[in-house]
């Protein structure tokens, strides 16, 4: 299932630089997808499509901020000159920017800046990009949420605007799917808890764990959308 070949497939890759994005980039590349990467982090990205040079697929970095408004349009207009159409659009970049255990402890305005880049910013990528997607192949959208946003994780103390985006973001997903089916599949992907500048360094899980799930999930057939999976298994929202 892990090991499908996706030689061939268009794919924009947010988050593309570090943890979780990076590890999928590279995943990606190996299985023959033709990636853009994008990220803020012009470095971070270059060091990425230097490594992502073990498979048949190509990765191509195009630094981005998604909180901009025109981020958007400008990511259309690169897939829309390089290819004419796109199949995955993997939303992945994420922040978790207050850890506290009461809500009412986060710094000012930690909500609405989380809900700019966990939701909003996703939410203005796939309009941007819905052209495209429609005259993709089996087109496919992946949000990348979080167990922290599900039902039962709304229940859990601490980081609590992180919980209520990824619950936002589940939101969407089901919105998405819903409205979309029969043209583009819409899914969430839990990638875990795992190390990364995000997730800590007491998280059990790994990147390549992520990306295994990941993988797994893009392996599905398009008929399968407003599901949520985590490591090849779906889910409960």
């Amino acid at each position: 299932m892990t090991g499908a070949d996706l030689t061939g497939r268009r794919v924009l890759l947010t988050g593309a630089s570090r943890g979780v994005g990076r590890a999928v980039a590279r995943r990606l590349v190996r299985a023959g997808a033709d990636v853009i990467g994008t990220a803020r982090d012009e470095q971070l990205l270059d060091e990425v499509a230097r490594a992502a040079t073990d498979g048949p697929g190509s990765f191509v970095p195009v630094v981005a901020d998604l909180t901009d408004p025109a981020a958007p349009g400008r990511l259309a207009d690169v897939v829309d000159q390089r290819w004419g159409a796109l199949d995955v659009l993997v939303n992945n970049a994420g922040v978790m920017l207050a850890r506290d255990e009461r809500f009412e402890d986060e710094p000012a305005g930690t909500l609405e800046e989380t809900l700019a880049v966990n939701l909003v910013a996703p939410h203005r990528l796939v309009l941007a990009l819905l052209p495209a997607l429609r005259a993709g192949k089996e087109p496919q959208v992946v949000h990348v949420s979080s167990g922290a946003g599900t039902v039962a994780g709304m229940a859990e103390p601490g980081i609590g605007s992180y919980r209520v985006s990824k619950y936002a973001l589940n939101g969407l997903v089901l919105m998405q799917a819903a409205q979309l089916r029969g043209q583009v599949a819409v899914n969430a992907l839990d990638p875990g808890w795992v190390r990364t500048g995000l997730g800590g360094d007491q998280a059990p899980g790994t990147v390549e764990e992520s990306a295994f799930g990941a993988m797994a999930l893009l392996a599905e057939p398009t008929s399968v959308t407003g599901r949520f999976f985590k490591d090849g298994v779906e889910i409960p929202f």
